[in-house]
């Protein structure tokens, strides 16, 4: 059975648990099933990040440049490839399932990456410059754009390992949990209060089989 988990699991994917376990093949699959756990626990606090910071990004973008921001040249003047590339792939889409296309479906449709890019330094003049505080509130005065960019940029690294069921275990789980925190913290205080109420990070972390390097 042991020899046909890890041929399902890949045997290169499972070596990494292996070593880390001192090569215990008992101990690397508790240490696989705790990596699986402590991704899931991420879920409800990844989720609150992202659609505050796209609601916050979109709020702004919309008082620069309207409602519909999305097919304005103004943004588009100031938009770069890869931001330009997003909304045509997410317009298409929506296009070919026949939705409505529509700001709430835009927001809605387009990836992480698309409002993590948002944040860049080619955006300060232009919009941050202007809207930074409105659209973190709590920011205070030592941080900037770039602390912003620079946490929800550890947080959509950490979204893709989780997606792509990569290894957690040499992650310092707990400095990610408060950047994340800190994050949310910078937009809403209260719902920053509440996931971390509801979020089991630190509570997985602890249950870290012990014997894992």
């Amino acid at each position: 059975m042991v020899e046909t988990l890890i041929q399902t699991l890949s045997k290169r994917r499972f070596e990494t648990y292996l070593r880390a376990a001192g090569h215990d093949q008992e101990r690397a699959f508790e240490l696989y099933l705790w990596n699986a756990e402590l991704g899931a626990s991420f879920h409800i606090l990844v989720q609150a990040v992202e659609v505050a910071l796209r609601n916050r990004v979109n709020a702004v973008l919309v008082m620069q440049f309207g409602a519909d921001w999305w097919q304005e040249d103004m943004f588009f003047h100031v938009t770069d490839h890869d931001r330009d590339r997003d909304l045509k792939t997410v317009m298409t889409r929506l296009h070919n399932k026949r939705k409505t296309i529509e700001t709430d479906q835009i927001v809605a449709s387009l990836s992480f990456g698309f409002w993590v890019g948002m944040l860049q330094k080619r955006y300060n003049p232009g919009i941050w410059s202007r809207h930074l505080r409105v659209a973190f509130p709590l920011l205070p005065e030592t941080e900037n754009r770039h602390s912003v960019f620079d946490l929800a940029g550890r947080v959509a690294g950490l979204r893709n390992r989780i997606s792509h069921h990569e290894p957690l275990i040499k992650l310092d789980a707990m400095h990610l949990y408060g950047d994340m925190m800190k994050l949310l913290s910078w937009i809403c205080p209260d719902t920053a209060e509440w996931i971390r109420q509801n979020c089991e990070v630190p509570a997985v972390v602890r249950r870290k089989p012990k014997h894992a390097r």
